[in-house]
């Protein structure tokens, strides 16, 4: 990946250090990564970042040159690509599938078989997740490419992200379309569940009921969520303080729903990452990716009520 600037007349004696750091917006350890590699440029010519600039002079940094070596295990595999460009790679992440290594699991992660689909069309097999994803929801996992694209992406969903949801739950919300502004807290340290408290931090999630069928032995309903807010769980832990929790779910779930879920077979929460829209940091392009519902399990029963998203 390279980054390239042209000095403009109003650039005049300034030094490559500071077109570094404030025009690619590099980290100081970026910046002396570039240097040990020698990925600074002018004009195509090795440079120094100390060297004083002219008009019209351009500045180009090798920032695939400069990425620190990558653990992740290249493998084989098909994942389903959405987006990509010379910094970042979209997929459709299936349920089931976690989505990067931990200390626990090495192999078989979305993002093995992102490196290994990269390192096969010629690129260096790097990747980092720029968002996340529960092991069981299935969706859209934003990678970069590189530490400098994730430094830059995470900023950019910070700030300009909206992430919506796909779910389907056990009964019928209060209203149509709603808001759940509820603060949610980890009730136990080292424990997975959360719940909502009134201590908790502040946890905002927008709904809107797209359909309500009847399966033979309950109610389920099709929702979209926007979340204004990103806590861990967040849709998961509303939807059951709401009274609906999301079916398939068990970590969150009530009598009704898990026997509900046990009568259609699901063992995984409904839960799909639908949509992910944000501002492309390089570019300032709008972004908007969308994963349609590949899942069996989910599309099955969208497709035998009919519902439509």
């Amino acid at each position: 990946m390279i980054l390239s600037y042209t000095v403009p007349e109003s650039g005049e004696g300034r030094k490559v250090y500071s077109i570094l750091r404030r025009e690619f917006d590099a980290s100081a350890a970026l910046v002396r990564r570039l240097k040990q590699c020698g990925g600074v440029y002018v004009d195509g010519v090795p440079a120094f970042t100390v060297r004083r600039l002219s008009p019209g002079e351009t500045v180009t940094a090798d920032i695939s040159a400069a990425e620190p070596p990558c653990d992740i295990v290249p493998e084989e595999g098909c994942p389903d690509i959405l987006y990509e460009d010379d910094g970042l790679i979209a997929v459709n992440k299936p349920a089931g599938r976690i989505v990067h290594p931990s200390r626990a699991r090495f192999t078989g992660t979305e993002a093995n078989y992102v490196v290994g689909y990269l390192q096969k069309n010629g690129e260096p097999p790097v990747c980092h997740a720029v968002n996340r994803i529960d092991r069981d929801t299935s969706g859209v996992v934003l990678f970069s490419k590189n530490s400098y694209m994730k430094a830059r992406a995470s900023r950019a969903l910070a700030v300009t992200g909206e992430k919506e949801y796909l779910a389907l739950v056990c009964g019928v919300p209060p209203e149509e379309n709603g808001t759940i502004d509820m603060p949610i807290k980890r009730l136990t340290e080292g424990d997975m569940f959360r719940a909502v408290a009134p201590d908790g931090q502040r946890a905002v999630t927008h709904y809107e009921l797209l359909g309500t069928g009847d399966s033979g032995n309950g109610t389920v309903s099709l929702l979209r969520f926007r979340l204004e807010t990103g806590r861990t769980h967040q849709i998961r832990v509303h939807c059951l303080a709401l009274g609906i929790p999301i079916l398939g779910d068990i970590l969150y779930y009530s009598d009704q729903s898990r026997e509900l879920s046990s009568s259609l077979g699901l063992t995984a929460q409904q839960l799909h990452a639908y949509r992910l829209r944000f501002t492309e940091p390089l570019t300032g392009a709008r972004i908007d990716l969308t994963a349609p519902v590949t899942r069996e399990d989910m599309r099955h029963i969208i497709e035998t009520l009919d519902f439509r998203y």
